[in-house]
């Protein structure tokens, strides 16, 4: 059965620009099944659509496959899969089908798979979610305790307008762009997902809030730490709230630095979904006192999992030197 494997594919927000992890449970043998992820964004030039092949213990690249885009009930794009990099030992690659239309929130998203000559086929619907309104940011520098020693740190106080009458979820991300040359490409903006502090924060910490001083946290606490840095609007329903969070500070002998700070609407399966990873990428998470971790799974017909987000930013330029 379907729910006898657990496979994840995940473009971490919180590493790299393009991360893969996978994670797998398997009890016996399984036939092969045609794996779909996708994280779309509305608004954005580009969306990847990964596919491989699910086998018993491996997952393997498709030797072929595409992905068809459904907006809204009509067909608007077909994407072939192709090959975006390979490893230095190339032993592996990784190949997406690159949806070029654009999608805007509200829109209803179908997405039709086939690979291997047609012999595999997979489905997945979500809807594009709407952005909360302009976000506000006030930053400082400042020194933050990290691992018994205080560190150089910007933070950041975040303020959002939640989006009124309805159930939300959102998810804050901050990347980091340094640029070398002193005339920036005209589609410049940051793209590295920096790492965020945010055990301050009541509504990202779910109440487990710890304060710098505390030795590790709280030792005693066996919340699992939220580096996903996902959350809904349970504590503020709408009506604003300002997030306080924390990144550490250097400076790069570089030209231009700009930060990008971003709050994420995210679809309510998405929401579960990222929840579920925080469990699974925790070394805190302990099986035997902590309910079993269920992840989401929109795939019809195949594995996997296809989110969509909507989000409100402001770029923040912390080094120019240009002048």
């Amino acid at each position: 059965m379907k729910k006898q494997f657990l496979y994840i594919f995940v473009l971490c927000l919180t590493t790299l620009i393009s991360c893969e992890n996978e994670i797998f449970f398997q009890q016996e043998h399984q036939e092969p099944q045609l794996l779909m992820n996708a994280f779309l964004e509305a608004g954005k030039k580009e969306n990847k659509v990964y596919l491989r092949i699910a086998k018993d213990a491996e997952m393997v690249q498709v030797g072929n496959g595409s992905v068809k885009l459904f907006i809204n009930g009509e067909e608007k794009e077909t994407a072939e899969a192709k090959i975006l990099w390979i490893n230095s030992g190339l032993k592996d690659s990784l190949k997406a089908c690159v949806l070029e239309t654009p999608l805007n929130p509200g829109d209803h998203i179908r997405l039709e798979a086939t690979a291997e000559n047609g012999k595999f086929h997979a489905s997945a619907e979500t809807e594009m979610p709407y952005p909360v309104s302009q976000i506000e940011v006030d930053t400082c520098r400042t020194l933050f305790k990290i691992d018994y020693g205080m560190t150089e740190c910007m933070q950041y106080k975040i303020k959002i307008n939640d989006r009124p009458g309805e159930k939300n979820y959102y998810q804050l991300v901050i990347q980091e762009g340094i640029y070398f040359g002193e005339e920036l490409p005209d589609d410049w903006e940051p793209t590295n997902y920096v790492e965020i502090i945010n055990q301050e924060d009541v509504v990202l910490t779910d109440g487990h809030m710890t304060t710098s001083d505390d030795d590790e946290y709280n030792f005693m606490d066996m919340a699992i730490r939220n580096v996903n840095n996902v959350f809904t609007d349970r504590r503020f329903p709408d009506a604003s709230y300002t997030l306080k969070v924390y990144t550490r500070y250097y400076e790069p002998d570089v030209y231009v630095m700009d930060y990008a700070i971003r709050i994420l609407s995210i679809s309510e399966p998405m929401y579960r979904y990222l929840r579920a990873l925080n469990c699974l990428q925790s070394e805190d998470y302990d099986e035997t006192f902590m309910e079993p971790v269920i992840i989401p799974d929109n795939v019809e017909g195949g594995l996997g999992f296809v989110g969509a987000s909507a989000d409100s930013k402001i770029i923040i330029r912390i080094i120019d030197k240009r002048h």
